[in-house]
């Protein structure tokens, strides 16, 4: 027994490092996601009919308010195995299906547009959990914990009215947040995978972007700054170009439950040379909404 104990030891710490490092992240694969639907749809008419839509909503890869998906979706697709062709064929089904099928339609919209997918654009992965994006509430609450922890939650008012960056604990805010949503740590910077993923996948760009805000953390990590939050203020404006807005709930009622509204994501620029106008913004638009879903 004691020959295992350090052995014991070791692995209960390298769980706890894991623990912490990822927070409040969640993965989920599209065969999870059909089980967790499963359970929720009452019939097997609901089923047959809504499945698609369910774990599409389960995963945050679509959006009823849009009728469209997130290109996030190719992250449920073995990599390598899209062509420009395939992409090509893919983009154009989604432009025929948005076309003939009315948004109000959700969930015939929702099946036809994976179809386009699952038809045109590569391997599908269904057992392989992906990570899965932070909703605008859970983005809500987490921001509201990390102010409680860094004792500003008496200033999250001010902050909501004037910026992130309207008080001294603003950076160490965004840090904390990024942390908590797994997004980023002190000493490996962003998780690209992860940022992309929340920010809706960045289609035509992943690549450069992916080069360009490598580079850029490098170059902050040189400099050697020894403010960590700071630091991650800097690669979260500089490399990620990071926009995080905060808005007050409409009326009264609505802000004694949700005491602000949250807008995260990033932008692209798809060549660091190239003027303003070449700069895409990719975003998640994610909703609160209840649930009424099913499966793939």
């Amino acid at each position: 027994m004691q020959v295992y104990a350090p052995l014991v030891i070791l692995a209960s710490a390298i769980s706890a490092v894991a623990c912490l490092q990822e927070h409040r992240v969640s993965y989920k694969s599209i065969q999870s996601s059909t089980g967790e639907c499963d359970l929720y749809l009452p019939t097997d008419a609901v089923r047959k009919d809504c499945g698609v839509r369910c774990v599409s909503l389960v995963n945050r890869i679509w959006n009823d308010t849009a009728g469209r998906l997130s290109e996030s979706i190719s992250r449920f697709y073995a990599e390598g195995t899209q062509s420009t062709c395939a992409r090509d064929r893919t983009f154009q089904c989604l432009k025929q299906v948005s076309t003939s099928i009315p948004t109000r339609n959700t969930c015939k919209l929702a099946e036809a547009s994976v179809d386009c997918y699952r038809n045109n654009y590569g391997q599908l992965d269904v057992v392989s959990p992906r990570f899965v994006p932070f909703s605008d509430l859970q983005q809500v609450q987490i921001l509201s914990q990390c102010a409680e922890m860094l004792g500003v939650a008496d200033k999250m008012q001010f902050v909501v009215r004037n910026g992130v960056d309207s008080i001294p604990e603003g950076a160490c805010l965004v840090r904390c947040l990024l942390m908590r949503k797994g997004l980023y740590t002190d000493r490996d910077g962003p998780n690209l995978d992860r940022v992309s993923v929340q920010c809706g996948g960045y289609e035509g760009y992943e690549q450069e972007w992916r080069t360009n805000v490598t580079r850029c953390v490098k170059a902050v990590h040189a400099e050697g700054i020894h403010d960590k939050c700071a630091q991650a203020e800097r690669i979260a404006v500089d490399c990620l170009q990071m926009h995080l807005h905060l808005y007050e709930a409409k009326n009264a009622k609505a802000r004694e439950q949700i005491p602000f509204g949250i807008e995260f994501y990033t932008n692209v620029n798809a060549n660091a040379n190239a003027e303003a106008g070449a700069t895409a913004a990719a975003r998640v638009i994610t909703y609160i909404f209840l649930y009424y879903t099913t499966y793939w």
